[in-house]
């Protein structure tokens, strides 16, 4: 009885601890702690001679923690150890003849504990993922939204900081989009959308170094990990693309694209998604169909790069 009472209050303890300051306990305790679990139950069970029924359903704690929380595998090894130690300690209190209906009744119970709860724990998974892979693509087009670019904006930036990189922005919006609407109608516009997100998803895949998004409507973006010269020729390549389109109806749209980089313009989110769409103002302004560059501190004019 004292030892049972000395491992519990131990127990709660450590328990307490991990509660409290969960980061600082390292990762290999998370995965050893349903382990240590089974040899506490098995040894205290052999200790005071129980094998009641309580006595081995304590083992349903360490698998149920296993089966919810740990990955699949390794929640069947504890399942096979759990069942190993419960029947080991058994047959060394009871004759076979006696405890063989208990024990294949118990590991009946625990493997379909770690069935059941690792099954809908996969398919809750599946589910979130599901769920945030929709809230942040758009669609229509397959892309990445608003809500992701923001993050990847600032996954970028982030990285660029920490290794003095520099990192461009392009904002790309569809010239007289609303017109095609207007005149074609919302399918032919949506067919637009969609290939000019393949024709940026296409250069972003040969450039191996630039992430796409959809921010809304007709205006799309793209994060460029390089420089300024790495982002024209993504523009180029797109322009390029969409300038080759034959099945669109009165003639093929153009772009306009504004250009900003982490070498003129303060490296935060804010600060060049503002200058990226002052450039993307001013190529609009010059007659779009263009690409107009950021290339000095923000409050001077954006210099639109000469269309061969």
């Amino acid at each position: 009885m004292f030892a049972t009472v000395v491992t519990g209050g131990a127990s709660v303890l450590a328990g307490a601890c991990c509660r409290v300051m969960p980061e600082r306990v390292p990762e290999p305790f998370w995965v050893g702690v349903p382990v240590l679990g089974v040899v506490i139950i098995g040894g205290l069970n052999l200790a005071t001679e129980d094998v009641s029924v309580s006595a081995h359903l304590y083992y349903l704690w360490p698998l149920l923690y296993a089966a919810t929380f740990l990955r699949r595998d390794v929640a069947y090894w504890l399942l096979a150890a759990a069942s190993a130690t419960d029947a080991a300690v058994t047959f060394t209190l009871q004759p076979v003849s006696v405890g063989v209906t208990d024990v294949a009744a118990l590991i009946t119970a625990y493997c379909v504990l770690t069935v059941v709860v690792s099954t809908l724990r996969g398919r809750a998974e599946a589910l979130v993922a599901a769920l945030e892979l929709q809230a942040l693509s758009d669609p229509l087009t397959g892309l990445p939204n608003r809500r992701a670019f923001d993050r990847d904006l600032a996954d970028a930036l982030a990285a660029g900081r920490r290794t003095a990189a520099e990192r461009c922005l392009l904002i790309i919006d569809v010239d007289h989009f609303k017109t095609i609407n207007d005149t074609w109608g919302h399918a032919a516009g949506d067919r637009v959308l969609v290939q000019v997100a393949a024709a940026l998803r296409s250069a972003a895949g040969d450039a191996g170094s630039a992430t796409v998004a959809r921010l809304g409507g007709d205006e799309f973006a793209v994060v460029v990990a390089g420089d300024a010269a790495a982002a024209r020729r993504i523009a180029a390549v797109v322009r390029a693309s969409v300038a080759r389109m034959t099945d669109l109806p009165d003639g093929l749209p153009t772009l306009s694209i504004g250009l900003a980089s982490t070498r003129s313009v303060a490296v935060e989110p804010e600060a060049l998604l503002a200058a990226a769409d002052r450039a993307l103002y001013d190529a609009k302004v010059r007659g779009r169909d263009r690409v107009s560059v950021m290339e000095t501190a923000p409050r001077r004019r954006p210099r639109t790069v000469p269309q061969p």
